[in-house]
């Protein structure tokens, strides 16, 4: 009865097995691909049809293939067969790029601090072999998924020719004036000693010493708070990173906000106290700081406040008031610490007001000999120790903890600072494989 039912369908009539059996079938597809050199029958009959060229990104070959990889791979070849059936001629060229600090971090993971014993040109070979092992590895894993391409001859960025070309175009933008040389601040990684781009960053919350600074005046006050001003006053700053003020080189304010000179009796000390501060935020920071009164002696614009100077609450320099647009009222004193070696707005503005650019930081995060008494401190552990010294010079309004979001490596996991390079040193723990040479 099954039989005679079925003899009355009109189903379709053809080759195909009812059972896929891709475990045996697949291999066999590939090995006929591979030994007819289908990638070449194919360029030779698109010869001089219209061409279409897709760019590949290189993966790095830091292991074997994810889904992320592999679906990378294939949606590119799904693209290349489609425009090939539509007439183009369209060849695929796969690479890997085979410097940075993927590569470097994989084979330091491995080496577990033997690199101390080992020279940079070592670990650069190491890289290097790491690299290749890979590319071969990879070639198989992405063959094996059926893609197309001319996988004997893929470009890698190690290749002598590759190099030369890169060196080729940079000449040229050099000599086009493309290309210039100046100090700037970028997120670094104390743990992985590299700079972070933005994308390669992630906010997670952390808890910090927040600390408002008294930043004693030396300009005189009388021009601008006139019969107001008789006896020290200081600008009065508030930060969340008390490890930058070792590189404090301004305090910005708005130009278009109004600023008041207060006076009040510092909770702690009990000390007659004059401060300037924005009008906007005076309520929420004597809040904030135990100030129980204060009287404001008179208000101002921003921008009159401009150039005035103030002594560093601990180093021997002075620094001006600056302007600055994107100081706000949400939180903090209206009035910005600035530390040009620690910030991208705080940089922007220094280059504005030709301050230097300060980051008297190592690249494993430790204060230099620039700052004696702080020398070799990693910079996020001496936040209580740089608000205990203000305490003990009379310059801390308040401390306290904050919970913000705050800026991880995403490789390490760890917290990252913003810091000037200049002070990168070159050892066996770090190394730079792009700077790795072709023989190595």
């Amino acid at each position: 009865m099954k039989d005679n039912y079925k003899d009355t369908l009109n189903l379709p009539k053809t080759s195909f097995g009812m059972r896929a059996n891709l475990a045996q079938k697949e291999p066999k597809y590939l090995k006929d691909w591979e030994e007819m050199d289908l990638y070449s029958l194919i360029r030779e009959a698109r010869r001089g049809g219209p061409n279409y060229t897709l760019h590949d990104g290189p993966p790095y070959p830091t292991g074997d293939l994810h889904v992320g990889t592999g679906m990378n791979k294939i949606l590119k070849d799904i693209i290349i067969r489609f425009q090939t059936m539509h007439g183009f001629d369209a060849p695929y060229i796969p690479g890997w790029d085979c410097h940075g600090l993927p590569i470097e971090h994989k084979v330091m993971t491995e080496l577990a601090g033997r690199e101390e014993e080992m020279t940079d040109l070592q670990i650069r070979g190491r890289c290097r072999k790491f690299a290749l092992k890979y590319v071969e590895a990879n070639r198989k894993q992405f063959k094996s998924l059926g893609c197309l391409g001319d996988w004997e001859n893929p470009y890698l960025t190690i290749n002598p020719l590759y190099e030369a070309a890169v060196l080729e175009v940079f000449k040229k933008m050099v000599e086009r004036g493309f290309v210039y040389r100046q100090l700037k601040p970028i997120h670094w990684c104390m743990s992985c000693e590299t700079a972070l781009a933005e994308a390669e960053l992630e906010y997670k919350e952390r808890d910090d010493t927040s600390v408002y600074v008294y930043f004693p005046l030396v300009s005189e006050l009388t021009d601008i708070f006139p019969g107001e001003a008789d006896g020290p006053a200081s600008i009065l700053v508030w930060t969340t990173t008390p490890w930058t003020l070792p590189g404090n080189l301004a305090a910005a304010v708005n130009p278009d906000f109004q600023y008041a000179l207060i006076g009040f009796q510092d909770p702690e000390s009990g000390e007659n106290r004059k401060v300037i501060m924005a009008a906007g935020a005076i309520e929420r920071v004597a809040k904030d700081t135990g100030i129980e009164s204060y009287s404001v002696l008179g208000k101002v614009a921003g921008r009159e406040l401009e150039n005035l100077i103030y002594r560093h609450p601990w180093l021997d320099k002075e620094c001006p008031v600056i302007l600055a647009d994107y100081v706000n009222l949400e939180e903090g004193t209206g009035c910005v610490h600035t530390a040009p070696g620690h910030g991208q707005e705080d940089y922007i503005s220094g280059k504005r007001y030709g301050l230097d650019v300060i980051s008297p930081v190592d690249s494993r995060g430790a204060f230099t000999g620039e700052i004696p008494d702080l020398e070799g401190v990693n910079v996020l552990e001496a936040n209580n120790s740089i608000a205990e010294k203000l305490r003990e010079k009379g310059l801390l309004l308040s401390r306290g903890i904050i919970r913000h979001s705050y800026p991880h490596c995403w490789r390490c996991r760890k917290p990252v600072i913003f810091r000037d390079r200049k002070s990168t040193r070159l050892n066996s723990s770090h190394t730079d494989i792009s700077r790795m040479p072709s023989s190595a």
